[in-house]
């Protein structure tokens, strides 16, 4: 019954889409009576495989896990978006998400509600509530005809399952000799309702800033992100066993207060560096992006990044992805500290929790797109994982990892714009 609420939950904006297609077929946007107002929308038709018995798939953690089970959830989305000129100069976009989610309210549902003032030709700045501009698909993360494979990879894309800020930019951007420039800047506030090994997590983060920066021309852009932010509020199913580490004598156990700092996530400044690639040009579409987060807050602090290729053989492209994502560094309890014996509990349920969230995998990914009509695509792809042993940080454990497991993945959808 849970799965098939679930499913209903899509339906709206299935609907939509329906009830809109006669004239995606003509135009690009409906515009009812007046070229002020644009409405368009997009979506994914879906269908995944994955996860093992104790071991769970899961793309993004806002989404429930697969453990060996076929779903239509994982992938499908449904968006509407509308775009209405107030005023020369000024705009108001408003976009609303249908997915699968740990939390379904109107403050998830609606990704995007800001407005855009253009001072001059070169700048424009918004205010409101916008997307995360933290990676190359920014912009279009759920849009899956926008991007080559089924979904965005794994390993760079689901350790930041943020997909909206409340704040600010400002972005200026002009034509010079290389290419064309563009340099933005943000600051806000930014949280999201997410699921971690079956149990929900509510994050928010404050002050969230930052800057990217982007050099193209007609068949390449290279792109340099920096970000940092405070997290300024955890509510998480580990709070219990933090707060035990800080009851815990020093005399008794040293190392307790370190690891505390370590898993709290509460008052933990974090900074992340990204540089990402991409390349189109005689058949050939090449994307890379690589990230740094640094953080004290074990679970976040880490490296990733992936290389695609593809290559286009008229309206079918074959493409392979190689991606990873490891953890910088990975604390452990030192037994020889421990000086009570009441504290072994602890320190066992603690060594469990620091390996859970340390981060060690690993997936190449081949796959085939097919652009049957101009507004609308299929994909099939094949994702084969490795993940070490205590290195499932990215993936919902039923029970500790202590060996190294490979899993397999294999996921189907329609995409299609109107």
């Amino acid at each position: 019954m849970c799965y098939l609420a679930r499913m209903l939950r899509l339906l709206p904006f299935l609907l939509t889409f329906l009830l809109m297609l006669p004239f995606g077929q003509h135009v690009q946007a409906f515009e009812p009576g007046t070229e002020r107002l644009r409405i368009s929308g997009f979506g994914t038709l879906g269908l995944t495989w994955g996860g093992k018995k104790d071991y769970g798939l899961q793309k993004e953690f806002i989404h429930d896990s697969q453990f060996g089970s076929v779903s239509i959830l994982t992938d499908s989305v449904f968006g509407l978006q509308v775009d209405f000129n107030i005023a020369k100069n000024l705009d108001a976009t408003i976009q609303a998400v249908a997915e699968d989610r740990i939390r379904q309210d109107f403050n998830n549902i609606v990704d995007w509600a800001y407005l855009s003032y253009r001072p001059t030709a070169s700048s424009v700045i918004r205010a409101g509530r916008m997307g995360i501009d933290l990676f190359m698909l920014s912009e279009y993360r759920n849009v899956g005809y926008a991007y080559l494979w089924t979904h965005p990879v794994i390993e760079f894309y689901k350790p930041i399952s943020l997909s909206h800020y409340e704040g600010f930019d400002f972005r200026y951007s002009r034509r010079i000799k290389p290419g064309y420039f563009e340099l933005k800047v943000f600051g806000g506030q930014t949280g999201s309702d997410i699921n971690v090994d079956s149990d929900e997590l509510n994050l928010r983060m404050r002050p969230f800033v930052g800057f990217n920066t982007s050099l193209e021309d007609n068949d390449w852009k290279v792109r340099l992100t920096y970000s940092t932010t405070n997290t300024a509020f955890i509510k998480a199913p580990a709070d219990p066993l933090v707060n035990a580490l800080n009851q815990v004598p020093q005399t008794l156990w040293p190392q307790a207060a370190g690891l505390h700092d370590r898993l709290k996530g509460v008052d933990t400044q974090t900074h992340y560096f990204s540089a990402g690639f991409s390349y189109e040009k005689n058949n050939w579409v090449v994307q890379s992006e690589f990230a740094l987060i640094a953080s004290r807050w074990a679970s976040v602090d880490m490296t990733n990044g992936y290389l695609s290729a593809g290559r286009r053989f008229g309206s079918v492209t074959l493409y392979t992805v190689g991606s990873y994502a490891r953890s910088s560094s990975r604390p452990r309890v030192d037994q020889n500290q421990i000086l009570s014996a009441d504290l072994q509990d602890l320190a066992i349920a603690t060594q469990n929790l620091l390996n859970a969230v340390h981060i060690d995998q690993n997936t190449v990914s081949v796959g085939l797109r097919w652009d049957f009509h101009p507004r609308a695509a299929l994909k099939a792809q094949w994702d084969h994982t490795w993940t070490r042993k205590h290195g499932g940080g990215l993936l919902d454990l039923k029970k500790p990892l202590d060996h190294d497991i490979t899993l397999n993945t294999l996921s189907a959808n329609l995409n299609f714009v109107f």
